[in-house]
């Protein structure tokens, strides 16, 4: 696929090949039975490196380049409309958006007709959210905390070595979340810059490599390098809600940066934001709009080694 692709090109192919009722859902279906997974690019509009990555693996498939084993893969891009716009989002957070879907809302509905397809398949066991970054080339897998799963999952496609893992009432309403409330294992995966290469490579690398994990999908052969990682897994205590015209007062802030018990780190129009503890921030928002519901997360850290047998 030429990185010179419009979206309005990329939209143009998920109208023509979606095959299900699902809008902008392309599904790809082995004639061996097996696991289904969902892979989903554009939940953030402005994030196009796992919906190009989505496109490149369709198109592999459709001309014999490789192939699906077994099972059935569902290829979904998130926000259509947002997409388009290269916006985050039209009216709010589609990843904010799945605990009570609001019809009153593009996103709302969006996050409606999502959720009645996770639970009209009730085979589906993982669904892999494919997000990118504006600045830089962080990566971060994301998970929800208590999902006896979702840790060995991780280790087991990815060797990106900064996890966060967040309580649901900290990160409301978001789509592996709602996976999750259904059974199904669900992972975000940041893959590094928008438009960069590398990040549709890293987007495309993860999805084989969940589809591997399944055995649906067989990587090319070559022999596995056993690698000893060391993990650093931040576990959210609470977010950063911003008030009107809210700032980091801290200069280039960033996932990690380490605060001190009692530390001014913010302020917005209703005042000082203050560490309540020795904490990191993640996932700090550059700019912070007056509907966002946060601005990043504290938490703590802990570090641990895993042992991969990677490619």
């Amino acid at each position: 696929m030429s990185t010179e692709e419009s979206r309005e090109e990329i939209l143009e192919y998920f109208q023509q090949q979606n095959n299900c009722e699902l809008p902008y859902c392309i599904e790809v279906a082995s004639d061996r039975e097996g696991e289904h997974v969902v892979v989903v690019g554009g939940t953030h509009g402005n994030e196009p490196a796992g919906v190009r990555a989505m496109v490149a693996f369709h198109r592999q498939l459709q001309n014999g380049e490789i192939k699906l084993e077994s099972g059935k893969v569902s290829l979904l891009l998130g926000n259509p409309q947002a997409y388009q716009k290269d916006r985050r989002y039209i009216d709010r957070d589609l990843n904010r958006s799945f605990d009570h879907p609001e019809g009153a809302t593009l996103e709302g509905r969006r996050a409606a007709e999502i959720i009645e397809y996770l639970g009209r398949n009730n085979d589906i066991v993982a669904l892999l959210d494919l997000h990118s970054v504006s600045i830089g080339d962080f990566k971060i897998c994301v998970y929800e905390k208590d999902n006896s799963q979702i840790l060995d999952l991780t280790l087991s496609i990815s060797d990106i070595p900064l996890h966060f893992i967040y309580h649901p009432a900290h990160m409301p309403g978001t789509l592996i979340g709602a996976a999750g409330r259904r059974r199904i294992c669900g992972l975000i995966v940041e893959c590094g810059n928008h438009l960069s290469k590398q990040g549709v490579d890293t987007a495309l690398s993860h999805m084989q490599a969940m589809l591997a994990h399944y055995r649906m999908f067989r990587t090319a052969a070559e022999a596995p390098k056993t690698e000893i990682l060391s993990i650093e897994q931040y576990e959210s205590i609470g977010a950063i809600k911003p008030g009107p015209n809210f700032k980091f007062l801290i200069t280039d802030v960033e996932t990690g940066t380490k605060l001190a018990k009692g530390q001014l780190f913010g302020r917005d129009d209703n005042g000082d934001h203050i560490a309540p503890q020795d904490c990191y921030i993640v996932a700090p928002s550059r700019v912070v709009k007056s509907t966002d519901v946060d601005a990043g997360f504290l938490c703590k850290m802990k570090r641990f080694y895993s042992v991969s047998s990677q490619k």
